[in-house]
């Protein structure tokens, strides 16, 4: 591929630099990060009907209760609810106890837990995208229990 400004005898770095720059830029805006390990309590669900699949993938995500919320450095402006999905799906499922297979009825488990996240990534584009934090340790939890299937 012939690039323009070799055609046209012109060296021009800066595109190539303010390319860059934009997208690194685009990249520090979605996200930032947490500094430090939290250990957060709430609860936990992990949808398997087919519509929450398309729209979530499958994630075991966590809604911390609003006192360890606290800790996850958001802006006053973001009046988003406060949830996120874990990094690492199989490892989630295997330190919760969640069943590989989905249940015989129902649409997914749920279930109230503590547990110490590392790496947490806030999105904070107005997008489909969600908050990640990777498992660090889970503390305490429930036995998964059974998400009836709304109509």
């Amino acid at each position: 591929m012939i690039k323009l400004w070799q055609t046209t005898g012109l060296d021009m770095p800066h595109i190539k630099t303010g390319l860059i720059a934009c997208i690194l830029l685009s990249m520090t805006v979605s996200t930032s990060v947490a500094a430090s390990n939290m250990v957060l309590s709430g609860e936990y669900t992990f949808y398997t009907d087919a519509m929450s699949l398309e729209m979530i993938g499958q994630n075991i995500c966590m809604f911390p209760d609003a006192q360890s919320g606290k800790q996850i450095p958001r802006s006053k402006s973001d009046e988003r609810d406060l949830w996120f999905c874990f990094s690492d799906y199989q490892q989630a499922r295997k330190a919760l106890d969640i069943p590989a297979k989905p249940p015989k009825q129902g649409c997914g488990y749920s279930g109230k837990l503590t547990v110490e996240v590392a790496d947490y990534h806030i999105n904070e584009l107005q997008n489909d995208d969600f908050d990640i934090a990777k498992l660090v340790k889970v503390i305490d939890h429930d036995k998964p229990e059974v998400i009836e299937c709304q109509p």
